[in-house]
């Protein structure tokens, strides 16, 4: 079991070499394929190693996210406003950074709850609003009566007009989502022998840095981070996730 740890930090590693080098190339802020999913892996990766050289890259990350945003930016959750959101509230609720929510995302609440007629939204732009939501009321943030009273009650209006089931509207933290439960150890190893490993996209979905969080979780344990992939999603980001890991 030494042995297989030691060979997981080197693959992490190498893993964090080659996204510290190329990661200034991704062509988009989010989440799932994007700098918002880097800055997940090395704000976790800093914390499993305690060395401030990846988490001073995570902040830049940040800054430069932050810069990036601009009016046209969707609201959608892999790739837009509501996915980079819920990461900075998971960061801070989870003590990687500290930081006001309330200011750092005051114009994320803007574009995401008041911008938008929700009746001429599809549903996973809905979810994905809602999901915003729950991070926020999850936080320490001032605004969560006013989440729960007037954003709340229209998004779950809606769910309900979509025929979608309440109970997908949740954050699940903690939970194994589907394409988990394959050993990625095992399967990373396999490909690696292949000669398939390298090749991968750079962010989460399909990624070095989705390999990169599967394999911290095997070296520590920690799985809130699934909380930010909500089972909703699953059809499309879980059946992706699974050829990685």
């Amino acid at each position: 079991m030494k042995n297989d740890h030691q060979d997981i930090q080197s693959i992490l590693q190498q893993i964090a070499d080659i996204l510290l080098i190329n990661g200034g190339i991704l062509n988009n802020t989010g989440l799932y394929s994007g700098e918002m999913g880097l800055m997940l892996f090395f704000s976790r990766y800093g914390r499993y190693t305690q060395h401030d050289l990846y988490m001073e890259y995570a902040y830049c990350l940040m800054e430069r996210i932050q810069k990036r945003i601009h009016q046209d930016t969707p609201i959608d959750y892999k790739q837009g406003l509501s996915g980079i959101g819920s990461a900075i509230e998971y960061l801070v609720q989870n003590g990687y950074f500290e930081a006001d929510t309330d200011e750092m995302l005051n114009d994320f609440d803007k574009r995401i709850f008041f911008t938008y007629n929700l009746t001429y939204l599809t549903i996973n732009e809905i979810m994905a609003i809602g999901f915003y939501a729950l991070w926020r009321m999850a936080g320490n943030s001032s605004k969560k009566n006013m989440i729960q009273q007037m954003i709340m009650p229209h998004i779950e209006k809606m769910i309900h007009a979509h025929s979608v089931n309440p109970s997908c509207l949740q954050l699940n933290q903690h939970t194994i989502p589907v394409g988990f439960e394959e050993k990625t150890w095992n399967r990373c190893l396999e490909l690696i022998v292949k000669n398939d490993f390298w090749g991968k996209e750079m962010g989460i979905q399909h990624g070095l840095a989705g390999w990169g969080l599967a394999l911290l979780t095997e070296l520590d344990g920690d799985k809130s981070w699934f909380s930010l992939f909500p089972n909703y999603f699953s059809s499309t980001y879980y059946n992706d996730f699974h050829e990685i890991i």
